[in-house]
């Protein structure tokens, strides 16, 4: 409570007329979706409003400021989101009228605002586009229009815009594709989309293999991953990417880097570091999949254990005992969280900026409840 009561008084404090201050507690929280980050989360609640919390160097929690906070604080501003993505230092969001809207470090055009300076508040996406969905990646951010064309924006070094070239770009740029596509996913420095036939495409870097088309060449436009089930979802990690194949019983399948055994989930001795080709996981029901920058998590629909996640553990974002109904796992850099059934959030791993949302500084091994935000008041 100690602890606690501290962080509260240096946002700022309210006294009772005694002189004594007073905490009343907002109205619970209830998420609907959550999202890690490289040091941050981001979550929406059932009634579209975003809340996030952990590192805000670049103003990436659009609180406005750029203090970190070790607790949820609402995103600045009334819009009412439907899908959210945090990225590397910066997020996005899908409002409810399908326009695209991104806040915190932009030095790269991640933004799409067609500027470069940091922003601490939401700010438009520009063009006109509505999208199904936005993915925050690295230094650069995708989505999925109204009728599944793709578009791209920020930097593009390895071609992970799509556009055929290398060029940056800090407005929405259509990637070079006939396709249509239905979800999107960005990683570090790669892209990976499904199709609305449920074919997979990657396009980027590819140096560990993470595109899944057999070979370690970089392509700077979609290529076809070498699989020939139908493709659910889609995760890119930081080196690596998962997905989930429709079938009789739901299966997850990871290629690319695994020098922290984040694609291969027993990593022994004669498992090989790079997997060129989509490699099966498991078949027991999977629901969806995160690939995090080194580690990688799955859901389950029947299981005491409905989140099993592998790969890289310095900092115990695999976690432990992870027990109960889950509907949703995100994982960040360092850290990894989850959506229970009864909509709170239970987040483990590195907590050096706050970003488990539990009041402390201090990294967890077991799944820590996301606290509500207290407000002071006479």
């Amino acid at each position: 409570m100690r602890t606690r009561h501290l962080v509260l008084l240096t946002v700022g404090s309210l006294v009772t007329s005694a002189g004594r201050p007073t905490r009343v507690h907002q109205a619970p929280l209830t998420f609907a979706a959550v999202s890690a980050g490289a040091s941050h989360t981001c979550a929406l609640t059932t009634s579209g409003r975003a809340y996030c919390w952990g590192d805000n160097t670049e103003g990436e929690l659009g609180t406005g400021e750029r203090i970190d906070a070790r607790l949820p604080n609402p995103v600045a501003g009334s819009l009412v989101f439907l899908s959210i993505d945090a990225g590397v230092q910066f997020t996005c969001g899908v409002s409810e009228t399908g326009a695209a809207y991104c806040w915190g470090d932009n030095a790269n055009g991640q933004l799409g605002n067609a500027a470069t300076p940091r922003s601490s508040t939401p700010v438009p996406v520009i063009g006109g586009l509505r999208f199904r969905a936005v993915a925050a990646g690295g230094d650069y951010a995708c989505g999925v229009s109204e009728d599944g064309g793709a578009y791209c924006w920020g930097t593009n070094h390895d071609g992970q815009l799509g556009t055929g070239d290398t060029l940056p770009s800090a407005r929405p740029v259509p990637v070079a594709t006939d396709l249509r596509f239905v979800t999107i996913t960005a990683g570090d420095g790669h892209t990976c989309a499904v199709t609305v036939d449920s074919a997979a495409y990657c396009w980027g870097n590819n140096r560990f293999g993470q595109l899944g088309i057999g070979t370690r060449g970089t392509y700077f436009t979609p290529q076809l991953v070498l699989h020939h089930h139908k493709w659910v979802m889609l995760s890119a990690g930081g080196r690596h990417t998962c997905g989930v194949v429709a079938s009789r019983r739901a299966a997850v399948y990871c290629w690319g880097d695994n020098f922290h055994g984040q694609v291969e989930s027993i990593r022994v001795y004669s498992s090989p570091t790079v997997a060129f080709l989509p490699l099966f996981l498991s078949d027991r029901d999977i629901v969806g999949v995160t690939a995090g920058r080194r580690h990688t998590c799955v859901y389950r629909r029947y299981s005491a254990y409905t989140v099993a996640c592998w790969g890289d553990n310095l900092d115990d974002q695999l976690g432990r005992n992870v027990i109960g109904p889950y509907r949703q796992v995100s994982a960040g850099d360092a850290h990894t969280c989850a959506l229970r059934e009864d909509g709170a959030i239970y987040c483990w791993g590195r907590n050096a900026s706050g970003q488990l949302g539990d009041g402390t500084l201090s990294n967890e091994r077991l799944p820590a409840r996301v606290n509500e935000p207290i407000a002071l008041r006479p």
